[in-house]
């Protein structure tokens, strides 16, 4: 059925009561059979290192040493002692053995720096001095971090070993996959369509019981073939349907068949026009599917944050409701899964983003602030409030009713 020919009557896709098999799926025929755009409404110390009995040598002590013969001799720079803080003290004996062995390098670095040294050694022992700080300094901060990956390093399944390497080589492609704005090269199109399309996908990728990773990279897909390509809006839903096709044989077990997704359409393309585009799209993208996606790094950053199941559910409902947004779309995916993490947490009224999730994630609070309020206001005011497949699935039972969560004031984020 094309699009521009679409009418508002939701009665003419009713269907008998009972399920009945379809291609490769079980569909219930309640489910409706309908373009994308049919219906918008969608319903539904410091000595304390050395050793005994070792005493500081000064460079009175040292024989044969006179001021003719040209050395120079290093002046040791007043330091403040490196005591541990209160906070300090109270953590493992580990920090205290770490403490004590730098404490010890640095004593042996102020012994030497008491002999008489050319300014090329004396300014490579500054140097050394300067680094053993540093180093002291840093694993004092370590402590403080906790390591959620050291209690899954038993279980192979989890990769704990590369967990991190991982996510940081995500990180590192988002450029080669960011989407800039592009419905100004789009003259047929609108955001609005696009945030009917999602919604449209939602609500497929419910009823097909897919995944949820599935539906961000078909969503990924859509915005990057459509920064590249030019449609008319006809073709619209048969780039969103094919997207989540090509997600599916990704990221799916037992990926629904085309036969599926035609019927889903409301036969309104053809089984050849279904692979023409499948093999448009991969041919756009590179075959690289291997996309940064903002859901992925979400799950990461709430194992890091401990959080609970009902505020990560909480989270992914303000991801998902953000996948609607237009304005939105050339935000790093890293950091609107931290955002949203944040932005749940402050709702949930759980903790603080602590260092952990700074050493994780990457992103200061003061990063994530105004992302966060945007995405407030997304879920308190939808620009689109007809779209309400999103609002309507997180109020389930299944999913705690985050819907429902009262929404904070920006001022307390």
């Amino acid at each position: 059925m094309p699009l521009d020919q679409i009418h508002h009557d939701s009665t003419s896709n009713a269907m008998n009561m009972g399920v009945k098999r379809h291609g490769g799926l079980l569909i219930d025929p309640s489910l409706k059979r309908r373009a994308a755009f049919e219906d918008i409404t969608n319903s539904v110390k410091e000595n304390q290192g050395l050793k005994d009995g070792q005493k500081k040598k000064t460079s009175s002590g040292q024989k044969g040493l006179k001021p003719s013969q040209g050395k120079v001799v290093a002046v040791e720079k007043p330091r403040p002692k490196l005591q541990p803080t209160t906070e300090d003290k109270e953590n493992s004996s580990t920090l205290k053995k770490k403490s004590c062995f730098c404490l010890r390098r640095f004593c042996h670095h102020k012994i030497l720096h008491h002999r008489v040294l050319s300014p090329a050694e004396a300014s490579k022992h500054q140097r050394s001095i300067s680094e053993e700080i540093d180093e002291l300094e840093l694993l004092l901060e370590e402590e403080q971090i906790d390591d959620i990956d050291k209690e899954n390093l038993g279980d192979p399944a989890q990769a704990a070993v590369y967990a991190k390497d991982i996510f940081e080589y995500y990180k590192e492609r988002e450029v080669k996959f960011n989407v800039d704005q592009y419905m100004s090269r789009q003259p047929h199109l609108t955001p609005n369509m696009r945030s009917i399309l999602v919604d449209w996908l939602v609500e497929v990728q419910e009823n097909f019981e897919l995944n949820h990773e599935t539906l961000y990279l078909a969503v990924k897909l859509v915005d990057t073939y459509l920064s590249r390509k030019q449609i008319l809006k006809e073709v619209l839903q048969l780039v969103g349907a094919v997207s989540l096709f090509v997600a599916c044989k990704f990221d799916e077990r037992c990926p629904p068949l085309i036969e599926d997704f035609l019927y889903i359409c409301d036969d309104a393309y053809t089984r050849q026009e279904f692979i023409q585009m499948e093999m448009n799209i991969l041919r756009i993208v590179g075959f690289d599917l291997g996309m940064p996606l903002s859901y992925r790094f979400l799950r990461r950053y709430a194992k890091c944050a401990r959080a609970a199941m009902e505020t990560l559910t909480l989270a992914r409902y303000i991801l998902e409701m953000s996948l609607m947004e237009y304005s939105l779309l050339s935000v790093k995916e890293s950091k609107l899964g931290a955002a949203t993490l944040y932005l749940a947490l402050c709702m949930k009224k759980e903790g603080t983003w602590t260092r952990t999730m700074v050493h994780f994630t990457g992103y200061e609070v003061t990063e994530l602030r105004d992302l966060s309020r945007q995405l407030n206001t997304v879920i308190k005011s939808p620009p689109n409030k007809q779209l309400t497949t999103i609002r309507s699935k997180y109020a389930h039972k299944v999913f705690y009713e985050v819907a429902k969560t009262t929404t904070i004031d920006n001022n307390d984020l």
